[in-house]
């Protein structure tokens, strides 16, 4: 994708591209060459949508820190009225929202973007996850896995295992899409889901199931938990999807080994009670942005009457992930 350079004062941005957040595009613009590469490899791409006038504006601009100090992962502290998010990173910069007008505007020091890993989770990703519901996508707690083209929503609450379940199901062959947050959205052909290039989580426990977590510390997340946060597509070299049309909706939920001798034990789950569980997932957004909530309401109506499955589960995930990879591997073939 090729980088424009933008006319403007000192404070313009210089460089400008149209990136998508789950296929919806966004102009992205900023005054730092590398800020524009990390936000290239992040946001998916939008090629169905290149010709079209961008629906949202994001601005990022990079500026030297007020004073030194180290990151820390309290990092960011959201205030909100109405249309209109605050995203505050102290020392670091600020990131403002006004999600009627669909307009992002920041200016963030050059140690934050410095911080790869932390600038993808805790800027790109909170600015696609607040964006995401005022361009008419579904931000969905859900991690996701892919063969073929067609996807598997993994759906839970936090500490569920949804990061450990994805990963083992990776290391299996399916392609990861997202291990937390997914999104859903309209397109030509019905509903689709996207990922972004996001670390994964797993807690310091993981070791024990992925030995080459080993070598590594676990540091503090964003919700102050002590984790392990990295690339999983380079770190373990599992496959990569960005975007797949959904085929069904798994709910995960840990049982007793004497409630689940082997693995999994799978049963269905009826529309009502797909739709109840993954609502109480999804945050209620501002009266401002309503104008997309029938679309939003369409999509998740379609979204439920997918086939959709509560899986009880124990043991270690790799025994689980084969279990599942045999479930699911019917599924997409059915």
């Amino acid at each position: 994708m090729e980088t424009d350079m933008v006319e403007g004062g000192h404070n313009a941005a210089r460089y400008s591209q149209t990136l998508g957040l789950a296929g919806r595009a966004c102009s992205f613009c900023t005054d730092s060459s590398r800020l524009m590469e990390l936000a290239s490899v992040f946001f998916s791409p939008c090629l169905a949508e290149k010709a079209l006038r961008p629906r949202a504006a994001i601005m990022l601009l990079v500026r030297g820190r007020r004073s030194a100090s180290s990151i820390t992962s309290n990092y960011p502290i959201f205030r909100g009225r109405s249309e209109f998010v605050h995203a505050d990173y102290g020392r670091d910069g600020s990131v403002w929202f006004d999600l009627k007008a669909r307009e992002v505007v920041g200016v963030l020091s050059d140690e934050i973007i410095a911080d790869e890993g932390f600038f993808r989770r805790a800027v790109l990703a909170v600015i696609a996850g607040v964006l995401a519901p005022s361009l008419g996508v579904i931000a969905l707690h859900a991690g996701c896995v892919v063969r073929d083209g067609r996807a598997i929503l993994l759906a839970a609450p936090s500490g569920a295992g949804k990061s450990t379940i994805s990963l083992a199901l990776a290391l299996r062959g399916w392609s990861l899409l997202s291990d937390d947050w997914t999104f859903v959205a309209d397109a030509a052909n019905g509903l689709s889901v996207w990922g972004m290039q996001t670390s994964i989580k797993l807690l310091p426990d993981a070791r024990v199931y992925f030995p080459e977590l080993s070598a590594l510390s676990p540091g503090l997340s964003l919700n102050g938990e002590l984790s392990f946060e990295i690339d999983p597509w380079s770190f373990f070299g599992v496959g990569r999807s960005i975007d797949a049309a959904p085929t069904s909706i798994v709910f995960l939920k840990r049982g007793s080994a004497e409630s689940v001798a082997h693995g999994c034990y799978l049963s269905h789950s009826c529309e009502e009670e797909t739709m109840k569980a993954l609502l109480e997932e999804i945050e209620e957004q501002p009266e401002a942005i309503n104008e997309e909530a029938c679309d939003r309401a369409s999509m998740m109506q379609r979204l439920c009457r997918l086939p959709s499955f509560e899986v009880r589960f124990s043991g270690e995930p790799a025994v689980i992930a084969a279990d599942l990879d045999e479930i699911f591997t019917e599924l997409i073939c059915a």
